[in-house]
């Protein structure tokens, strides 16, 4: 199979750079607080996982809409963007921030947004989101690319394919489509300058099995969120996809 480029440009500007900026998807990090130790210690992961490659991150807390107010559940996100900025300013690469379906929060904070199939619809995220502000969405099924894309309005910046194996951390979710149904999903992604990253019970036994579709990385969350080294832990993820892309 051909590989893309390592990292794809995104459609908006990502950090303080300006338009054109690259963002390098191969390694993209979804938060879970439970799987984390607790909320208190999110931050500090995502600092080391930035540190050891991760090039995105998503702060994702399904539980605190219900647990949380809306300025705690800010605040929180507002400290993950922060760790990330500060851990990326150590390695010398800006690394966008995503709000998982908050809008709210998005727009308040000025960070990037992903939304699910059954999130807020993402003609209106777009829509009320600043258009400098890139936006995701999750794509299960050839046929939810195809509306994604079908227009009028603009396509997403990035499609997080999933499932491509089944996991725990998300029971919602449809078949897992495999290697092959994520290659064939990102090059449709691709046809319409569509980043496509793939989620769903990755870890560092498997993703290399990744490198050779089109893809353009990973998203994982177990494989950092429960390690006890997540510096390593993303370092080695980063380390497998590249050895196996370097090789395909």
């Amino acid at each position: 199979m051909t590989h893309p480029a390592r990292a794809r440009r995104a459609s908006a500007p990502v950090g303080d750079g300006g338009p054109g900026d690259s963002v390098d998807w191969r390694l993209y990090l979804v938060t879970d607080p439970h799987l984390g130790g607790g909320r208190d210690a999110v931050p500090g992961i995502v600092y080391e996982a930035v540190l050891g490659g991760v090039g995105v991150v998503q702060f994702r807390d399904k539980e605190c809409g219900g647990e949380c107010d809306d300025d705690e559940f800010a605040s929180r996100a507002a400290a993950v963007a922060d760790a990330a900025r500060r851990a990326g300013a150590q390695v010398g690469r800006d690394v966008p921030v995503f709000v998982n379906d908050r809008l709210d929060v998005a727009r308040e904070l000025g960070l990037h947004l992903h939304v699910g199939q059954r999130d807020v619809p993402f003609a209106r995220a777009r829509a009320e989101l600043p258009g400098h502000l890139m936006l995701g969405l999750s794509i299960e099924s050839d046929e939810q690319l195809r509306v994604a894309v079908a227009g009028p309005g603009p396509a997403p910046d990035v499609i997080g394919v999933s499932p491509v194996w089944a996991t725990a951390t998300k029971t919602d979710t449809a078949v897992a489509l495999g290697p092959e149904g994520a290659d064939r999903i990102a090059r449709a992604a691709h046809r319409r300058g569509v980043a496509a990253v793939g989620i769903g019970g990755i870890t560092s036994a498997n993703v290399g099995l990744l490198a050779g579709t089109a893809l353009d990385g990973v998203c994982v969350v177990s494989a950092v969120m429960t390690a006890t080294d997540p510096r390593g832990a993303a370092a080695d993820l980063l380390s497998r996809w590249d050895r196996a892309r370097a090789h395909g």
